[in-house]
């Protein structure tokens, strides 16, 4: 039936009943093989599970939140390591039978992960809200991505703090509540913090003030709800690595600390890593910072991820699922201008991104704490594309703001009217 106002017929009903149904029956049937998998297995959500009895601890009284633990598949135990204030988000997990809670959390998980990618293709394209079908095809490839199964594997949280932050950061600048969103994520788990200082050098005083304030909030509710866990957690325990990691050698830690360890095969880097982690800080915050100043604003989020990820004391393999909008940033461009080039540097990230699933089998093998030769680049895959593609930045925003320029001075010189 013909549009009352415009006279052009509506989308077909089925088209729209589709496009609705198929990623809620692509999340049900991730969510059905999740299940599946821990029913014959027993294994793996280990983080879920850690999530869960913290929760449950939290819900038990004061002061416990941080004594408890899970035992993974290989003895490691395994605690909650989050402030508070997530450990009240995550009360209804503590409640739910264990199959359920990996069933909820995976069918989120995939919508969160639809939904980066629409937020992103958004971003870029004005009119990718319309694209609905390429949107799942994304991601159904970004699946087999080891960031991607290895969060899903693991029950990880990851994907809705990206959400969280790619809705605030992408989102009208000029809207009051700008920047809130940051602080809520942070509140949740600390790495999103690094955006506050991203804000600042943008020059947004007021949404870096926002975030601080949604971020402080964040801390008095826990601190209301259960002040004996808190003042523990802000008092000390949040700088224990050792709750977090007992090796930083292990290859699934992919940041500067991990990759510095490996290549000195030795878990005592601090020496190296800090003053490193200093220069790659303010270094990569200031080519976000440039990225958002020449008006690409999703890339310097994406870069300032990066630098979060890069940066930190450890960041698993499934901390680098901000690789899916780098990747569908990169397809879009690529394939607006016809670059070949492009589309195979996509093509060849994604293939990377996933052949790093053998990571497993090095973990598997005991091979994921001692490395030589050419096995040095392969456990050190994703600190090299991350300190790649903060280097490749500048010369791409130069390029950029010299071809801005060369059109700028070409108009100026064109004769009104004619042609030069």
């Amino acid at each position: 039936m013909p549009s009352p106002t415009t006279g052009t017929p509506n989308p077909p009903r089925t088209r729209r009943s589709l496009t609705t149904a198929a990623p809620v029956a692509l999340a049900l049937l991730v969510a059905a093989g999740a299940v599946a998998v821990h029913r014959v297995t027993g294994q793996f959500w280990w983080d879920l599970a850690a999530y869960r009895t913290g929760a449950a601890a939290a819900a038990g009284g004061d002061g416990r939140l941080y004594d408890v633990a899970v035992r993974g598949a290989d003895g490691i135990e395994l605690g909650f390591t989050y402030p508070p204030f997530a450990a009240l988000l995550f009360q209804p997990l503590g409640y739910a039978p264990t199959e359920v809670a990996i069933g909820l959390w995976a069918f989120a998980s995939v919508l969160a992960l639809l939904a980066v990618i629409r937020l992103t293709w958004r971003a870029v394209a004005p009119t990718a809200d319309r694209r609905a079908v390429p949107a799942l095809v994304a991601t159904v490839l970004a699946l087999p991505l080891f960031a991607v199964s290895g969060h899903l594997q693991a029950g990880q949280v990851g994907l809705f703090l990206m959400l969280l932050v790619l809705l605030d950061l992408t989102g009208d600048p000029s809207r009051r509540w700008y920047g809130l969103g940051v602080g809520i994520a942070a509140g949740i788990k600390l790495t999103p913090l690094i955006f506050v200082v991203y804000l600042l050098a943008t020059g947004r005083p007021r949404a870096a003030g926002t975030a601080v304030a949604g971020f402080l909030a964040t801390v008095g509710v826990g601190f209301a709800w259960r002040p004996a866990d808190s003042a523990r957690f802000w008092g000390g325990t949040l700088l224990d690595s050792s709750r977090v990691t007992g090796d930083p050698r292990t290859i699934l830690n992919q940041s500067l600390h991990g990759a510095l360890a490996r290549l000195a095969d030795s878990a005592e880097v601090r020496h190296l890593w800090l003053p490193l982690a200093a220069l790659v800080a303010v270094a990569g915050v200031g080519v976000a910072a440039w990225c958002a100043r020449s008006g690409d604003h999703l890339l310097g989020v994406l870069a300032c991820a990066a630098t979060g990820l890069l940066v930190s004391p450890v960041s698993w393999h499934h901390h680098w699922v901000w690789a899916v909008p780098a990747l569908v940033l990169l397809a879009e461009r690529a394939w607006r201008v016809r670059s070949r080039p492009g589309l195979v540097v996509v093509g060849l990230g994604w293939l990377l991104l996933v052949l790093s699933t053998t990571w497993v089998l090095a973990g598997i093998q005991g091979w994921d704490l001692h490395f030589r030769g050419a096995g040095l680049v392969y456990s050190n895959l994703y600190v090299l594309i991350g300190l790649a593609a903060l280097g490749y930045l500048p010369f791409h925003l130069r390029s950029v703001g010299s071809a801005a320029t060369n059109r700028r001075t070409g108009a100026r010189r064109r004769p009104v009217g004619g042609t030069a």
